[in-house]
């Protein structure tokens, strides 16, 4: 059982160090195409939560031993509430495209005849969540009396995107020297989807090479998983020994690597 806590232990170390690599990378390529992702709030622990967690803490305590219950029960409602929480979020695809149907709504809102501040008001309106949220927030500040292009900067620096960037450097360059801002509003929004259809292509190009990595990082587990079941005995031996937890490690940590290696060849997730 000490031999499985060890090789336990490096599981999810390594998957720690997996998260970590790709979140670190996910944020520096996000912050270079002006990606920006939105989370909704938590949500609430439920009944079934609690049953699926307790269900795995029986099947495991039953398979492996009383020992092992708490911690497959802990591991369980973590995936589950991870899970729940990844399937209220918005990817950053998503997000940009509403952002660039906000922009287009502002630009259509001038081209109409409306002045800069009702078509930010209009914008706010026929947007969605989350872009509409920060479109409110703009709308508060110009109701509160705050100049114009001090929102707008104020908005950009909360928005922390490049695309945000550029539609405030639109609007500003707008306000002090004129011309065509629905032509420029257009190129923005153009810009926008471009960057979205980008961040797909790559994403399909990428599908099979992220599924060989976690079909890669998954199977040794789900080998030692099925003859941990069906051979316990040969198992057991080959834990007891120095030799046998050697190469246990030795091949946890290669197929570690490789799973990293194949992670850090992907741009996009």
């Amino acid at each position: 059982m000490s031999a499985l806590a060890v090789a336990g232990l490096l599981v999810v170390a390594g998957a720690i160090a997996t998260a970590a690599v790709a979140t670190a990378r996910r944020t520096l390529v996000r912050a270079r195409l002006g990606l920006a992702s939105e989370r909704w709030d938590v949500p609430p622990v439920r009944r079934d939560d609690a049953a699926v967690a307790g269900a795995a803490a029986l099947v495991g305590g039953a398979i492996l031993g009383p020992a092992w219950s708490v911690p497959i029960g802990v591991a369980a409602f973590g995936a589950r509430r991870w899970y729940e929480h990844r399937a209220r979020s918005l990817p950053p695809v998503v997000v940009q495209e509403r952002f660039a149907d906000a922009v287009a709504a502002l630009a259509a809102a001038v081209r109409a005849g409306s002045s800069l501040d009702q078509a930010i008001r209009y914008a706010a309106g026929e947007a969605e969540p989350p872009i509409q949220e920060r479109l409110a927030l703009l709308v508060a500040e110009l109701d509160l009396g705050v100049p114009l292009d001090v929102a707008i900067d104020g908005w950009a620096r909360e928005l922390g995107t490049d695309d945000g960037d550029l539609v405030a450097g639109a609007l500003d360059l707008h306000r002090r020297s004129g011309g065509d801002l629905p032509a420029v509003l257009d190129q923005v929004t153009a810009t926008i989807r471009d960057r979205v259809a980008i961040a797909r292509e790559v994403r399909s190009l990428t599908a099979q090479a992220r599924l060989s990595a976690w079909i890669l990082g998954l199977l040794p587990i789900g080998f030692f998983a099925f003859l941990w079941l069906t051979a316990r005995d040969e198992i057991e031996g080959a834990l007891g020994t120095p030799i046998g937890i050697a190469c246990v490690i030795v091949g946890l940590g290669l197929e570690g690597g490789a799973f990293l290696w194949i992670r850090s060849l992907l741009v996009v997730e």
